[in-house]
């Protein structure tokens, strides 16, 4: 039985095809994916090494970066939200808005349950 030897070149090319498609990663520099690449002469078992590790390192380099930029856009939608909120807040003093002040309410309720604690004053 022989083994199926992995695209490595392949999947990089599609890895910095994906790479390039997720908002915020061509924001930040890419990530150090300096590995510990073994290198064991010649042989092609060495390569083969040495390319599983390549990738393995890339792929943990991307997996770093994709955890970078959903927190950046988590980052931007509580920002987004608390403007909402807050833009809320105020038309619910004047009374031709009173009924946003249930809303309100639930804003602030929702922030409290997720984030443990109430939501900052502007």
């Amino acid at each position: 039985m022989t083994k199926q030897k992995v695209d490595v070149e392949g999947i990089l090319d599609t890895l910095a095809a994906v790479r390039q498609q997720v908002p915020h990663l061509a924001d930040a520099p890419p990530r150090d994916a300096t590995g510990t690449a073994t290198l064991l002469g010649s042989s092609d078992e060495a390569m083969e090494l040495f390319e599983m590790e390549t990738l393995a390192d890339a792929l943990d380099s991307f997996a770093g970066e994709l955890s970078d930029s959903i927190e950046t856009a988590r980052e931007q939608a509580t920002a987004g939200a608390l403007e909402i909120y807050y833009a809320a807040q105020e038309l619910a003093k004047n009374p031709e808005h009173a009924h946003l002040i249930p809303l309100v309410e639930k804003m602030r309720e929702a922030y409290r349950r997720d984030y443990g604690t109430d939501l900052p004053e502007r």
